[in-house]
């Protein structure tokens, strides 16, 4: 290939190169210029021709932005420079050839502020038995996570994807961060919940939640569906169905054929000509009246459909989201929800009893979720039924509980207190416990009728 005797031809052969690059402006004196590699990752530069070229250095200026901070920024400019011979018209090329293995190589620029704040997230927080680590691969956008506390521990990959905060295809799609467990000695019931979760964080923050609203909705544990008095006095409402309507219209079309006899009997004395006036009336009137019901039953169940869609969406306040348009970045947010509700759980105190939810040997905490098939003697189901108080099991507001205190937190009174923890102040639902209030009470008290029975029985034996 011949080589460039001028600018122009150092021009002519990087649109060649590089047909990806978007020249904006090029001149004998400067040449401003943009290459993408995604949507998020665009890098816009100018390259000045100082007075003496080729004989003098190029002067590169990148823009600073989103993708390049300011400290990137000088390295960068340093570095496409050093080392390019002078006398030729091959820096252009050279220098431009740089950028762009940069920017095709480093998958973490979309991402640079976030990667940053989790690494200081992971290594700030740690204590004297603490090995915590985080390590970057940036040809492959892939960071290896290792969260420790105590005898527990977590490790993951994460993977982030081209298109960062989004995807490049559809397929793709809830996955710009894409979480990945290698080890970790939690017991599968949780670890499940948890994994599942962060997953489900990341992909509601594609479809343009934030953070605070991702964590609300990928909650696995479900809000138990309370009934109100106006609900229950729309239960007892009774409304047309199609059914009923079907029934109405058997009845109307009896009543016709009977109408009808009697108009047959009406003829022989009155006339066939009045008489088919009259049935003809008749039947329009009928037709009318049928119209009329039909009617008030289409609009009933188009205004109850609107009542339970509304109730259905009712308490999220969340408006839709379309994350073609505004995918937020969920890096940090991945992170963040990795250290507070998987790395620190092993600190979280039962907020009855005020001791540790899980116990500080892992193996004892596995031994807690003994299935029932493995016990075959009365001696194991005895042990397995004495774990199971103390399991711990998670609430709707995210804090964690042994089985025993809170089924008693459930079923004794005071009914429908907030949760105790420090912070919380949330109302405590679980859905393997009732959530209606005087169903709870009635229980309660259906319960202490049987303990006084019991009572007074034993004092006249």
């Amino acid at each position: 290939m011949e080589l460039a005797a001028s600018v122009a031809d150092e021009i002519k052969e990087l649109r060649e190169s590089f047909p990806k690059l978007k020249i904006q402006t090029s001149t004998s004196s400067f040449l401003i210029a943009s290459y993408e590699r995604t949507p998020s990752t665009r890098i816009k530069f100018t390259i000045t021709f100082p007075p003496g070229y080729p004989d003098h250095s190029l002067i590169i200026d990148i823009k600073a932005d989103e993708v390049v901070p300011p400290g990137l920024k000088k390295k960068l400019e340093h570095d496409l420079v050093v080392d390019i011979p002078l006398g030729l018209h091959q820096q252009v090329i050279t220098v431009v050839n740089r950028l762009v293995q940069f920017i095709n190589h480093n998958k973490f620029l979309p991402c640079w502020k976030e990667l940053k704040q989790c690494l200081t997230l992971v290594m700030n927080d740690k204590s004297d038995d603490d090995d915590s680590t985080i390590s970057i691969i940036e040809a492959k956008g892939k960071i290896k996570l290792k969260l420790c506390r105590g005898k527990y521990f977590y490790n993951c990959s994460i993977v982030i994807d081209e298109g960062y905060p989004t995807t490049m295809t559809h397929e793709d799609w809830g996955k710009p961060c894409v979480l990945t467990l290698t080890s970790t000695n939690f017991p599968p019931k949780i670890e499940t919940m948890l994994t599942s979760q962060a997953r489900e964080v990341v992909r509601r923050m594609q479809d343009g939640m934030t953070s605070e609203q991702a964590h609300l909705m990928s909650n696995p544990i479900p809000q138990p569906k309370m009934m109100d008095d106006d609900s229950k006095k729309k239960d007892v409402t009774v409304r047309i169905t199609k059914e009923s309507l079907k029934g109405i219209k058997h009845d109307v079309e009896t009543l016709s054929r009977v109408r009808d006899l009697r108009e047959v009997n009406a003829t022989r004395v009155q006339g066939k000509a009045h008489v088919l006036a009259s049935h003809a009336k008749e039947r329009k009137a009928a037709r009318k009246e049928i119209h009329k019901i039909t009617g008030h039953e289409r609009a009933a169940d188009e205004d109850q459909w609107q009542q339970d869609e509304k109730a259905r969406l009712a308490g999220y306040g969340i408006p839709d989201h379309d994350g073609s348009t505004n995918p937020q970045p969920s890096l940090l947010a991945l992170v963040t929800f990795l250290k507070e509700k998987i790395q620190h759980l092993p600190e979280a105190k039962c907020p009855c009893c005020q001791t540790l939810a899980l116990p500080s040997d892992p193996n004892k905490l596995k031994a807690l979720y003994v299935a029932s098939s493995e016990c075959k003697t009365d001696k194991e189901k005895k042990e397995r039924k004495l774990a199971r108080a103390l399991r711990p099991i998670r609430c709707y507001c995210g804090c964690w509980y042994h089985f025993q205190c809170l089924d008693k937190f459930m079923t004794e009174p005071p009914f429908g207190i907030a949760c105790p923890t420090e912070g919380c102040g949330r109302r405590v639902f679980h859905p393997d416990w009732p959530a209606d209030i005087s169903q709870l009470e009635r229980e309660w008290a259906s319960h202490q009728a049987r303990l006084r029975e019991i009572q007074d029985a034993a004092m006249f034996l």
